[in-house]
Order: structure tokens, then C-alpha cells, then sequence
């Protein structure tokens, strides 16, 4: 891969990162029309990369089929105005490599792989195997530990980074020691940023992190691109005020909400103007009644008006 790709992924995992949260309509299929709306908004607000998770976008409830749909939806749909990202979730190695390479098909810039795990079965070398097989295809984003168990993921990453070039992006999901630990060992290999929360950021910022997902970002892109501003400025003071007032109070508050902080993102969405709240069973939706409860904590917290 160029250095000239390679530069241009640093610099769209540099700063805010947005994912797309998959919206459905309330009869259970994918809401092309809200995801559209989403990924403009997105990058008329200076987010350079669309960003398929496997978790906010839902991939443990869609099938193959919507997998693929979806992929080839948004590269339509971006018409190269941001770099796109796609993902899997629990393949086995064949059904990753058809939907990896069915991805390169239609143009997808980077590829998250997500293996199965169940019961722990992965061993060090069937998670790097399975890493290489992707990098064979596309360029990776590795999901640290993702699937992979917490006390093999170093060896497991010190084994693809040694027989591959093509780990373009590191997303720190650990938010602990050891992903410092990680950031100082791959910061000069590869774009590393945190997911979760912006507190998680400062966790790595010092060691080489370039950017962090942002949830904000999603429907208050204003207060998601100060926080950066401030962080290119070393203006702790407001780095701190914002994660004090803006970050932890919202998290606290997805996390009481039934159905659990993913039902709260959706709630959010909605009342922004993105689609509908509604999540495929057996995830819960919040009632109107929850909804309306929730939008006065919102406002509450200063993040809706």
C-alpha cells in the first residue's frame, strides 16, 4: 500500500472519529434514508471517515447479506468524500474472506475483521491467521483485543505486525495500562484511537494516540471539535471541563437507561432528527414515555435544546 493511502488514513484517524450507528425502521429492515442522513451530516461536519463497527452498527443482528447491502450502500453513498471502513462480526475465516473480498470488490478502504470467539476458543496463532488472511485483502483496522482474549492480544499483535504491513489503524477498546502499552509499541506503525469516551483518550494521548471515537460527535459535533482543538493546544483546562460537563455526565446517563447505553445512543439519534430509536429484538427499545424522560435530562445536561 502507498505512503500516500497510508497518510491519508493517519490524517482521517487523526481527531474525532464518528461510527455509524445503524438505524432501523420499526419493521426491523435497515433505514437506508436515516443512514444517508448520517453519513452527510458526518462529513459536512469534517469527519473523514465513515466508520462500520461491530458493535454501534449492529453487526451481531444483521445477516451476511445486510453485511454486504450495507457496505455497498455506503461506498454509494460516500462517492469518495471520506474513506469507509467496514467490519464483520463472528465469522469463521471462508465467510470472512468472501465478505472481505467482496468489500475490496466495491471500493471499501479499510476492513475491521471480528472473528468467532466462542468459549475462548482462539488460540495465538488461529487469531493471527485469521488478522493475516484479512491483510491479504484489504488494508486492516485491528480492534484491540477485539474477539481475541486480553492476555494473548499483545503476542497476537506483535505476530501481524511482524508479518505485515497492511495494519493501517489500531482502535484501543482495553482503555487500561496495557493499551498504553500498546499505543508507545505500534504509535509510528499504524493510527491509534481510542473508543468510548474522550476521558479514554487521555489514557493515550501522551503515548501517540492520534484520534478517538466520538459519540458526541454523532449529533454535537461542535463540543466533539473543541475538545480536539484543545487537545492540539494543550488547553487541559478545557479538555477537562469538557469531558467534566459534556462526556462523563451523558455516559453516566446512557447507562442507566433500560435496554443499556445503546438504546440511550438511538434514543439520541431520534431526537436529533436521525430516524427512529427502534432497535431489532431481542435489544430493547425505550418506550415514548423513557424517551421523553430521557429528552429532559438531555436538555438538563445542556446537550439538547
Amino acid at each position: 500500500m502507498s505512503e500516500e493511502f497510508r497518510a491519508k488514513v493517519r490524517d482521517a484517524f487523526t481527531g474525532p472519529v464518528c461510527s455509524l450507528p445503524t438505524p432501523f425502521k420499526k419493521d426491523n429492515t435497515i433505514d437506508y434514508d436515516t443512514a444517508a442522513q448520517i453519513i452527510d451530516f458526518q462529513i459536512e461536519n469534517g469527519f473523514k471517515v465513515i466508520f462500520l463497527t461491530p458493535g454501534n452498527s449492529h453487526y451481531n443482528c444483521i445477516s451476511d447479506d445486510e453485511m454486504a447491502e450495507l457496505a455497498k450502500f455506503c461506498v454509494k453513498h460516500i462517492r469518495k468524500r471520506a474513506l469507509l471502513c467496514a467490519t464483520e462480526f463472528g465469522h469463521d475465516t471462508n465467510r470472512m474472506k468472501q465478505l472481505a473480498s467482496y468489500c475490496a470488490e466495491l471500493g471499501v478502504d479499510l476492513f475491521a475483521p471480528y472473528s468467532a470467539n466462542w468459549g475462548n476458543s482462539l488460540t495465538r496463532e488461529s487469531a493471527t491467521e485469521y488478522y493475516l488472511e484479512a491483510a491479504k485483502i484489504l488494508p486492516l483496522l485491528m480492534i484491540f483485543p477485539g474477539p481475541v482474549p486480553h492476555d494473548m492480544i499483545m503476542n497476537v499483535m506483535n505476530d501481524v505486525m511482524e508479518q505485515t504491513d497492511q495494519v493501517m489503524v489500531i482502535k484501543d477498546d482495553l482503555c487500561n495500562p496495557l493499551a498504553r502499552q500498546m499505543t508507545l509499541r505500534y504509535a509510528d506503525r499504524a493510527a491509534i484511537f481510542s473508543g468510548g469516551q474522550k476521558q479514554n483518550f487521555l489514557n493515550i494521548y501522551p503515548y501517540g494516540a492520534t484520534g478517538f471515537l466520538s459519540t458526541l460527535g454523532m449529533f454535537r459535533p461542535d463540543i466533539t471539535w473543541k475538545f480536539w482543538e484543545a487537545c492540539q493546544q494543550r488547553d487541559l483546562e478545557t479538555m477537562r471541563t469538557i469531558v467534566r460537563d459534556y462526556d462523563m455526565p451523558y455516559f453516566d446517563l446512557l447507562l442507566r437507561q433500560p435496554g443499556g447505553f445503546d438504546a440511550g445512543i438511538h434514543a439520541t439519534m431520534e431526537l436529533f432528527g436521525f430516524g427512529s430509536r427502534h432497535r431489532r429484538k431481542p435489544y430493547r427499545t425505550m418506550t415514548d414515555e423513557e424517551t421523553e424522560n430521557f429528552k429532559q435530562k438531555l436538555i438538563d445536561l445542556k446537550l439538547y435544546k
